[in-house]
C-alpha cells in the first residue's frame, strides 16, 4: 500500500541504544512484529497488521477494556472490518508516537477511528485538517461525515461554503451522492445563494442519480418518489412564470393539479393556491442585474488567448461584482452543431493592479444566445467612485463582437462609467469589443 512500509523494521541486536527517546522508541515499534503480543486482520483486504497490547491499552479506553476488562480479548487475531487499513494504521500511529500522517483519502476514515476508540485530541486534528482542506469539490462528503460525528463547527463551516458558493458546490459530483436528510437539510435553507430554478434543476440531478442507484429508471414518476418530501422545499412560486414554463412545469415530476395552482399563482398572487409551496425568495438569493454595455453586436473579435481585452469602470454606489458575460460563437464561424468551447481567465482589478477575484476555465457557447455568463470564485463587494478594471484572456474561434458601446450606462439606479483600459491590447475599448456585460447585485 503507497505510504507505508510493508516489511516491518529489523531488529538490530541493542537496537535501544540507538534510540535517544521513548518517542523515538516507540516509532521504531509501530507496525513492527517485534514484542507483538496481537495481530489485526483489517479492511476488506484482510491486511495482518502487528500490534502491542500494553502501547494500545494506555492510549485508547476501548482497547484497554478489550485487552485488561472483565471481559478481556484472549485471541491472537482481532478481526476490524470496518474500516480501510490506511486509517487503521495512522490511529496506531498516532498511539505509538503522536503523529498522524492525514490524506484527502485517509481522514475520514481516521475520525471514524478516532471516535470509536475514543481518541478525541486526533479526532480534533482530523477535524481541523478536513476545516482546513475544505472545498467545493468535497464539502457534502465533510458535512455528511460532520453531521454523522456531531462534529457542529466544522458542521457550520460547511454550511457557510455552501451558503456562499451555492452555484458552485450544488452542480459538483459531490453533490450527487448525498443521502436524503442532507439534501432536505439543504433545501430548508434560506441562505442559499441560488436561483430556484437552478436549485430545481439540481434536485433533478440528484434525483436521476438516486434513481441509478435504486435500480429504478429515471422516469419522472420515480424522481417525484424518490424526492419524496423534498420537493415540497423547492421555492417554485418565486420563479419567474418563464423559468417554470421552461423547466418545472415540463418535468413531469409535478402533478398537473400542482402544476395548474402555480400558474394560477403567477396571474393572482393568492397564495392560498400553492399552500404546500413558499411563495418567499430565499434571503441569501439577492436579485441579479446585468449591465449591458453594448446594444448590437455582429462582427467578428478574434481571441487568439495572446492579448487581453479588458476594460475600466466605476459606479456610483456600492455593489457586489459577481461576474462577466462574454460573447461566444459568432454568427460566420459556426461549427457543425452551432457551438465551440473556448478556454477563459477573467480578473477582477482594484486601481492598484490588485487581483480582487478570477475565474479560470472553460465555456461552451451557443449560436442562439449572444452571451455566456462567466462567475468569478468568490462576489466582490466594490466601492462608490472607486475605478475598477475587467481583463480577460480568450482563447478559441472568433466570437461576436459589440458595437455601438456607451460610456456612461445607468442600470435599475446603478450609474457605471467606463474607460478604456491601456492593457486591453486586444482591442476592446468603450465602444467596441468583447466584455458585453457586467453581472452584479445590490
Amino acid at each position: 500500500m503507497a505510504g507505508y512500509n510493508l516489511d516491518y523494521p529489523a531488529a538490530d541486536e541493542d537496537w535501544q541504544t540507538t534510540k535517544a527517546t521513548i518517542k523515538e522508541r516507540n516509532q521504531f515499534m509501530f507496525n513492527n512484529e517485534l514484542m507483538s503480543d496481537v495481530y489485526f486482520i483489517v479492511g476488506k483486504e484482510k491486511r495482518r497488521v502487528p500490534g502491542h497490547r500494553y502501547v494500545l491499552a494506555i492510549s485508547s479506553p476501548v482497547f484497554h477494556a478489550m485487552f485488561y476488562g472483565g471481559m478481556a480479548e484472549r485471541a491472537k487475531e482481532i478481526c476490524i472490518s470496518d474500516c480501510e487499513s490506511e486509517s487503521f494504521l495512522e490511529i496506531l500511529r498516532y498511539m505509538y508516537y503522536d503523529n498522524a500522517e492525514l490524506t484527502p483519502s485517509n481522514v475520514l476514515g481516521t475520525l471514524y477511528l478516532s471516535k470509536k476508540y475514543m481518541l478525541p485530541f486526533l479526532a480534533k486534528r482530523c477535524v481541523t485538517y478536513l476545516d482546513t482542506n475544505l472545498n467545493h469539490h468535497n464539502v457534502f462528503t465533510v458535512l455528511t461525515q460532520s453531521r454523522y460525528f456531531s462534529e457542529k463547527q466544522l458542521e457550520n463551516t460547511c454550511w457557510d461554503i455552501i451558503d456562499r458558493h451555492t452555484s458552485k458546490v450544488i452542480f459538483s459530483e459531490d453533490f450527487i451522492n448525498i443521502d436524503h436528510d442532507t439534501l432536505l437539510a439543504l433545501l430548508s435553507r434560506d441562505t442559499l445563494t441560488i436561483s430556484e430554478a437552478e436549485l430545481f434543476k439540481a434536485a433533478k440531478t440528484w434525483a436521476e442519480a438516486e434513481c441509478k442507484r435504486k435500480i429504478l429508471p429515471p422516469l419522472p414518476e420515480n424522481k417525484r418518489m424518490i424526492l419524496s418530501s423534498a420537493i415540497n422545499f423547492i421555492r417554485f412560486p418565486t420563479m419567474t412564470i418563464q423559468e417554470f414554463s421552461d423547466d418545472a412545469a415540463r418535468s413531469g415530476i409535478l402533478k398537473s393539479e400542482e402544476t395548474i395552482n402555480i400558474f394560477l399563482y403567477f396571474g393572482s398572487k393568492d397564495e392560498s393556491k400553492v399552500r404546500e409551496y413558499s411563495c418567499r425568495p430565499r434571503r441569501g438569493c439577492h436579485k441579479v442585474y446585468r449591465c449591458t454595455r453594448f446594444p448590437s453586436c455582429g462582427r467578428n473579435w478574434y481571441c487568439e488567448g495572446i492579448n487581453v481585452d479588458s476594460v475600466k469602470f466605476a459606479v456610483d454606489e456600492q455593489i457586489t461584482i459577481l461576474g462577466v458575460g462574454l460573447y461566444g460563437t459568432s454568427d460566420v464561424e459556426e461549427s457543425s452543431n452551432g457551438s465551440h468551447i473556448y478556454t477563459v481567465d477573467v480578473e477582477l482589478l482594484d486601481s492598484h493592479n490588485d487581483v480582487l477575484s478570477t475565474f479560470e476555465g472553460a465555456y461552451q457557447s451557443e449560436t442562439s444566445k449572444p452571451t455566456k455568463e462567466v462567475l468569478f470564485e468568490n462576489p466582490v463587494l466594490i466601492e462608490a467612485h472607486e475605478p475598477y478594471i475587467i481583463r480577460v484572456l480568450l482563447k478559441g474561434a472568433p466570437t461576436r463582437g459589440g458595437t455601438d458601446g456607451m460610456r456612461v450606462i445607468e442600470c435599475e439606479n446603478v450609474k457605471f462609467t467606463f474607460e478604456v483600459d491601456e492593457a486591453s491590447f486586444n482591442g476592446t475599448t468603450t465602444s467596441d469589443g468583447q466584455i458585453p456585460q457586467i453581472i452584479y447585485s445590490i
